[in-house]
């Protein structure tokens, strides 16, 4: 009689997957460093997955789906073409440093893949890239952006995968004025849309920072 599938070991060998190929790479991770992360015998990982790679297949899908929903909840709730733009960058941002490693491995180990699992993750890139097409095509139209789309989508990708390489969760700057800043570089009306968002905030809440603190926001910024 097969044994029942054991979902939260499953989520488990994703996570330390994950953060293990982040950290150090898909092909220098072995499946027992990962099992030890785990607490458990390598052989288990193969009563998952078939392979290193079919676990590599699942860390991108659930980066991927993780993108997917971390951009629909800012869209459903912006009400014009610029605020849906900045919800993607948001959405975007926030799945990126929000948590789990699983959408950092989707940017660094693309190229892992061979094609045919790769055509498992396609679809639901699909899906993320779609939202981007549709809310750009809006943005055009209301005069925000102009010139080749495709290759505005693919630059502001790029920008925001890059903050993987920079950006201090713990740092200064938050997710969302770190969202805001990265889309006022490609919509100027971005920029004075947050400058009225930052004036609303109660100034209270306003802090210096101590001298020992300031050469690292100069870094950061």
């Amino acid at each position: 009689m097969a044994r029942p599938e054991d979902p939260e070991r499953r989520r488990r060998l994703i996570a330390a997957a994950a953060a293990l190929f982040r950290r150090y790479g898909y092909e220098r991770t072995t499946a027992r460093e990962i099992a030890r992360a785990v607490g458990v015998q390598s052989g288990s990982i193969f009563y998952h997955f078939a392979s290193k790679e079919e676990l590599l297949v699942a860390v991108m899908l659930e980066g991927m789906r993780q993108f997917a929903a971390a951009a629909r909840g800012p869209l459903a709730a912006a009400d014009s073409p610029l605020e849906r733009l900045r919800a993607l960058f948001l959405g975007h941002l926030t799945a990126l440093h929000g948590g789990g490693d699983e959408q950092a491995v989707v940017i660094q180990e693309w190229r892992s893949l061979a094609a045919r699992p790769r055509r498992r993750v396609v679809g639901l890139r699909d899906e993320v890239e779609a939202m981007w097409r549709e809310v750009l095509d809006e943005a055009a139209a209301a005069g925000l952006v102009s010139g080749d789309l495709r290759l505005l989508r693919l630059a502001m990708l790029g920008a925001l995968n890059w903050t993987l390489q920079w950006y201090q969760r713990d740092g200064p700057l938050g997710i969302a004025e770190l969202a805001d800043d990265l889309l006022a570089v490609f919509v100027p009306a971005a920029a004075r849309a947050a400058k009225r968002r930052r004036a609303r905030r109660p100034t209270a809440t306003l802090t210096l920072p101590l001298a020992s603190e300031a050469k690292g926001m100069h870094a950061q910024r």
